[in-house]
């Protein structure tokens, strides 16, 4: 009983005095109007005028047209429409700009909010507020240009390690495989000029070991040098992704269907890199998780109204995801597909569903297309095409 005396108290406190409540409001409490002869009066505006916009309550009801004189010359016609769009459907009239506020000596961001209603005779009214978000929006944009600089130092990163990349394969072609195959040489030399009634017979035999253990050595360089850095990227992102399914199949025994709509499609160099990378670490999540039986691929350039895109979209039939599974702390497969995207101002999804009937999960890529990309190199290589990679009997 005596908590409800204590609430009726404190509301005919509030409604005993409505202008306190507003004066201690943290924005500019204002009523404007928009008298239907064309001219404009603001009737009410409460003491945070001079905090909010750095003018006298009474300077500003005499001449309204003060507030537009304080915004910013470019800000000006974001703030007619926004008013002309509010007073013609009678919604929410809601503003962000600039003001130039002498005695602040700088830009002050504020957000003007208020409620439109119509009254015959009269005009439009509006009652809201103006808050200063200053703060907010230096907040915003600081936060804006960390992450611009975080995009570049992970671009600068992700480029280092390709030129790496790239360095070592060529070491290891170079050096590592300049030697073996002059040891190879020599062993075949050895083989040719030694006799079978030498002191060991044994030796013939040794080196052919030994020289089969070189051949596997060669394969192996080779190999690792392809992964390092394919050289088939040469011949276009399309051929890449056709050669890494099929290598694909082949490790893994499982088909993989490749559906190209056009064969030369033309990027950049650091795109082409960052696509196949994120192709290949799809490839690399099903092999971990997926349990997949059959692998589906597509590549196109599609067009959106005045724009272009590559799109990738790997499927495969395998246990599916969640997106508990790739919101999980370690999942740094994903987040690299995802910023590798995202550096490309492109955008990667992943879906898919866990449970009985093997779902599934589909990774798909767009990226945007810059003028010239994406062009047909070859003439007549632009028409559709479609392969299975199938594991070697």
């Amino acid at each position: 009983m005596k908590q409800k005396e204590e609430q009726s108290e404190l509301y005919a406190m509030a409604e005993a005095h409505p202008l306190t409540i507003v004066a201690n409001s943290p924005g500019m409490v204002f009523q404007y109007i928009e008298c239907e002869n064309g001219g404009h009066s603001i009737p009410f505006v409460s003491d945070q005028c001079l905090n909010v916009l750095g003018i006298k309550v009474d300077e500003l009801k005499a001449d309204p047209s003060l507030l537009l004189d304080l915004v910013l010359p470019e800000d000006r016609e974001s703030l007619r429409r926004s008013k002309a769009h509010s007073a013609a459907s009678l919604t929410i009239w809601n503003w962000e700009g600039r003001l130039w506020i002498e005695s602040y000596g700088d830009v002050k961001w504020v957000s003007l909010r208020a409620s439109p209603r119509r009254e015959k005779g009269v005009g439009v009214i509006w009652e809201g507020i103006i808050i200063n978000v200053t703060q907010t929006k230096r907040r915003e944009t600081e936060l804006k240009e960390s992450h611009k600089r975080l995009k570049e130092v992970s671009a600068h990163v992700m480029a280092a390690v390709e030129h790496e990349r790239i360095r070592i394969a060529q070491e290891i072609h170079d050096d590592l495989g300049g030697n073996l195959t002059a040891i190879k040489i020599d062993l075949d030399w050895l083989g040719r000029h030694m006799g079978g009634d030498g002191d060991n017979p044994e030796l013939p035999a040794k080196i052919r070991t030994v020289s089969r253990m070189v051949d596997r050595t060669m394969h192996s360089i080779q190999r690792i040098c392809r992964d390092l850095r394919p050289g088939i990227m040469d011949f276009g992102i399309a051929a890449a992704i056709e050669w890494e399914a099929g290598e694909f199949a082949k490790r893994l025994g499982i088909p993989c269907e490749i559906s190209c709509a056009q064969q030369d499609i033309e990027l950049k160099p650091d795109a082409a890199v960052a696509v196949f990378r994120i192709f290949q670490e799809a490839l690399t999540n099903i092999i971990k998780h997926a349990q997949a039986s059959y692998v589906w691929v597509r590549l196109n350039v599609v067009r959106e109204q005045n724009t272009r895109h590559l799109e990738l979209e790997v499927r495969d039939d395998g246990s599916g995801i969640t997106p508990a599974d790739y919101s999980k702390f370690n999942s740094f497969g994903i987040r690299g597909m995802v910023e590798r995207a995202g550096l490309l101002e492109g955008k990667l999804t992943v879906s898919g569903q866990r449970g009985q009937g093997r779902k599934g999960t589909t990774v798909h890529l767009s990226i945007p297309l810059a003028s010239g990309e994406g062009n047909s190199i070859t003439a007549g290589s632009s028409a559709a095409r479609s392969k299975t990679a199938r594991p070697k009997a």
